[in-house]
């Protein structure tokens, strides 16, 4: 009895003990307990597997585990078998990455090697040593126009996984001569960057070339920029036209220049504007006030002033009879070949001013009341005013003297008729009917085709006359003299002179038919 108690006791004694863990059959061992890199090198990590089971085992993963930023980890397969209480050595890899620096020092790493559901691992130290490496670079142009500013940028970034001390300096050449030399010790941090702007204030024409150096730690880099500044052979016409200031640049082989700089500048006004010529070289400046424009152009560093004269149309106007008298001046003296433009109430009309600046208008042709007056010139700021016509009386009553005063009748001289040759017969049957017709139409017709005619008339104050030769002979040595207080006098045809208060109009020459006015302006 006692047996079989004994017997039942033994075979219970294992339920009541602790259970074991199934030991994996494949074992990783590491065959070198530390390894070392730099940032950028690959790190070759020797192992070594055993099978200790009693089975042959194949597919076998091998890995590595780590920090997970700044590495890059290898993963292999080992295809097997491996038999039991066999070894297989191989390498796995780590890559030390140089894009984000790992700071110098120890890491732990663990290999692990897989089998189905079972693994085996073990450690291994990665030491990270101090790893140097910078970036230089030079930012600028390559062709700078002389008389403009250069901006050079030089930069070095760290790109070491650690501080760095060393020595930096750039040197700028001309044409091969040193213009400066700098040197600096500095430090940078991983990442950080130093930055120096270099400004050359429009240097002169040559060609130049900037050197960047660095040297931390024993490694040293250099970079180079060339650039060239250069000054173009540019010519220039400025001009006033149709209301404008207008800027022509070219070069050399008479193509526009655009980009030229040109400051315009009217005397007194305290303002300017700057205006830049555009791809064809052109450049156009508004103008609305008469004066005097200084243009400053920077032709490639070489600055040119220009002064341009801006001038106005001025306008005198007067009516006489029927006819309206428009001056031009521009504006002391008289301007031809001005269009003046009448508008009134039955319209437009227009007149080109004669060699002194005058231009009568019919004013039959635009109405009377009141009448807007404009010149325009391509050479002058066009110009308006505006007149009150007053239609005149049907009679043609005595002109009324301007002070009260009685004014003197005027004195006129005309040549006397050419005598008759013998054998002539005198006026003849033509003019006997054309006398008899005169009188029987009109008893003025015989002082219109025989004898001169003089007409005057004033107006506001203005004083108007006009002569007219007889329409069967021509008009010589006319004479007209007037005691008036006049302080202009100007006529369509002859000389004309103020002396003493009396107003002289002589015309040495009238053709049959013909109309000659004179136009005073009373003082």
């Amino acid at each position: 009895m006692k047996v079989k108690a004994v017997i039942i006791i033994l075979l219970l004694i294992p339920l009541f003990l602790p259970g074991a863990a199934a030991q994996s059959p494949i074992v990783i061992k590491a065959l070198a307990d530390k390894v070392s890199g730099n940032p950028g090198d690959v790190v070759k990590i020797p192992f070594q597997l055993v099978n200790l089971g009693n089975t042959n085992v194949s597919n076998i993963t091998v890995y590595v585990t780590g920090p997970s930023v700044g590495f890059l980890y290898e993963t292999k397969v080992i295809p097997g078998p491996i038999k039991p209480n066999e070894s297989v050595t191989g390498i796995i890899t780590v890559q030390i990455s140089n894009l984000n620096p790992v700071s110098p020092g120890d890491y732990t790493l663990k290999l692990v090697a897989q089998s189905n559901t079972s693994y085996s691992e073990t450690e291994v130290t990665l030491h990270v040593g101090t790893y140097v490496n910078f970036d230089l670079s030079i930012d600028v142009g390559k062709r700078y126009i002389y008389g403009n500013n250069v901006t050079a940028l030089l930069k070095i970034t760290s790109r070491s996984n650690g501080v760095v001390i060393g020595r930096i300096g750039y040197t700028l050449y001309l044409n091969d001569t040193v213009l400066q030399s700098v040197e600096t010790v500095i430090f940078l941090r991983p990442g950080e960057s130093w930055y120096k702007t270099l400004n050359l204030r429009k240097p002169a024409v040559g060609h130049y070339t900037l050197r960047l150096w660095a040297n931390f730690g024993g490694h040293s880099k250099s970079t180079t920029a060339d650039f060239l500044v250069y000054q173009r052979r540019l010519n220039y016409l400025a001009y006033f036209e149709n209301g404008a200031i207008h800027v022509v640049v070219t070069d050399k082989n008479g193509n526009g220049v655009g980009g030229i700089t040109v400051k315009v500048a009217r005397a007194g006004s305290g303002k300017s504007s700057i205006l830049v010529t555009a791809p064809d070289g052109t450049a156009t400046y508004p103008v609305e006030t008469a004066g005097l424009y200084q243009l400053t152009i920077n032709l490639d560093g070489k600055v040119v002033v220009d002064v341009i004269t801006v001038r106005q149309l001025a306008l005198d106007v007067s009516q006489n009879g029927k006819e309206l008298w428009v001056r031009v001046r521009g504006p002391e003296k008289p301007v031809p070949n001005i269009t003046v433009t009448v508008s009134g109430p039955l319209g437009k009309n227009y007149a080109v001013t004669n060699s002194s600046g005058e231009a009568v208008i019919d004013l039959t042709s635009v109405g009377y009341g009141s009448l807007l007056i404009s010149a325009e010139s391509t050479q002058y700021l066009s110009t308006h005013t505006t007149f009150n016509a007053i239609p005149p009386v049907t009679s043609t009553p005595s002109p009324t003297p301007t002070s009260s005063t009685p004014q003197p009748k005027p004195n006129i001289t005309l040549s006397p008729a050419s005598p008759r040759k013998s054998g002539q017969s005198g006026v003849g049957h033509l003019g006997l009917l054309l006398i008899i017709s005169a009188v029987i139409l009109a008893g003025t017709s015989y002082v219109a085709f025989f004898m001169p005619t003089v007409h005057e008339e004033e107006l506001d104050r203005h004083y108007f006359v006009k002569v007219r030769s007889p329409h069967l002979r021509g008009l010589k040595n006319f004479r007209y003299e007037r005691g008036i207080s006049a302080v202009e006098a100007k006529a369509t045809k002859g000389k004309v002179s103020i002396n003493d208060g009396r107003v002289v109009w002589e015309i040495k020459n009238l053709e049959p038919g013909e109309e000659a006015y004179l136009q005073i302006r009373l003082g």
